[in-house]
């Protein structure tokens, strides 16, 4: 899961920014001489995502139809392309989905994973006195704006009954939060693999124990209301094969991440690191997961971060 843009609700208002719209532009491009047509799937993904994982896993071998790719930096403006009809699918997180909602971009999640482990936590300086979560009160975090790290905190302190800035926020980029982190100008980091990993092996930081239950660690497979009247036998197709490679993965973790520090430059200690400590795995869309997804929406708003209260279950759609 990537970071977030600065203003999640500019982000997915109908004024895009630039950056999104050449994005979308691209992607628009792409799937222009395919439009309309039944047999092609158009699929958004981000470096070292979907692409990697089929391929690595065997899963794109013998697929029936034909696939266009279309890369995005981070899964925001990948949503946007959705929305836009620029694609028929993609995938991305829990924070992503939510603040797409309150634009009524017309996404939905058709299938669902989930991350189980350490994949989002918080760092602190190798020296530093904080030991848990309680310690981070009145102190300095970073994390990105509107994401699961920032949920993380959030939750974590409506927990605890505290106010939401009995924590000092600064809302940084992973880079920018893992050299604040690195040069004291912040004394805790929330973020998630492999930005932890990298921190861990490349700094010298260490992770707090945090309770796991703070990070529900979910990510979905999108579609939209096009995509799913036109091509729903194509994104069965897809969701099944990306349940398939997301076993693979589980059960080959060495190719696994001899495979993405290919695609990503991420440093393979690192890439094991985070693989061997968190485990991602299909897992159905019911009621349970409908309304942890609630849950989150839920606690954004009150947060302040959504104009609007969101409901989350129309926009799940079972292939």
């Amino acid at each position: 899961m990537r970071s977030a843009p600065k203003d999640f609700a500019m982000s997915f208002n109908t004024s895009m920014s630039r950056r999104a719209v050449l994005t979308i532009g691209a992607a628009g491009a792409l799937s222009a001489c395919v439009k309309g047509s039944s047999k092609t799937l158009v699929i958004g993904d981000q470096r070292g995502g979907i692409q990697a994982l089929l391929e690595a896993s065997g899963q794109l071998k013998d697929v029936p139809y034909a696939i266009q790719w279309a890369q995005f930096p981070n899964a925001a403006p990948l949503i946007e392309a959705l929305g836009a009809g620029a694609i028929d699918t993609g995938v991305g997180g829990d924070a992503p989905f939510i603040f797409s909602l309150q634009a009524n971009a017309g996404v939905k999640a058709i299938a669902a994973f989930r991350a189980k482990g350490a994949a989002t936590t918080v760092l602190v300086s190798g020296t530093s006195p904080i030991k848990g979560f309680d310690d981070l009160l009145g102190k300095r975090v970073a994390t990105p704006r509107g994401s699961i790290g920032h949920y993380v905190l959030l939750a974590g302190l409506k927990r605890l009954g505290k106010p939401f800035d009995a924590i000092d926020m600064k809302f940084l980029s992973p880079s920018d939060g893992r050299a604040a982190l690195a040069s004291g100008t912040v004394d805790a980091w929330a973020i998630w693999d492999p930005y932890a990993a990298i921190g861990e092996l490349s700094d010298g930081m260490r992770i707090i124990p945090i309770d796991r239950s703070l990070t529900p660690g979910l990510g979905f497979v999108f579609g939209t209301d096009a995509s799913l009247r036109d091509k729903r036998p194509l994104l069965a197709d897809l969701t099944a094969r990306f349940a398939a490679a997301r076993t693979w993965g589980e059960t080959h973790r060495e190719a696994y991440a001899q495979m993405l520090t290919k695609q990503t430059g991420v440093p393979l200690a690192a890439t094991r690191r985070y693989l061997n400590r968190s485990v991602n795995v299909p897992v159905p869309i019911d009621t349970g997961l409908i309304a942890e997804e609630q849950g989150i929406a839920d606690l954004f708003q009150e947060a302040g971060l959504l104009t609007k209260p969101v409901q989350v279950a129309p926009n799940f759609q079972q292939l």
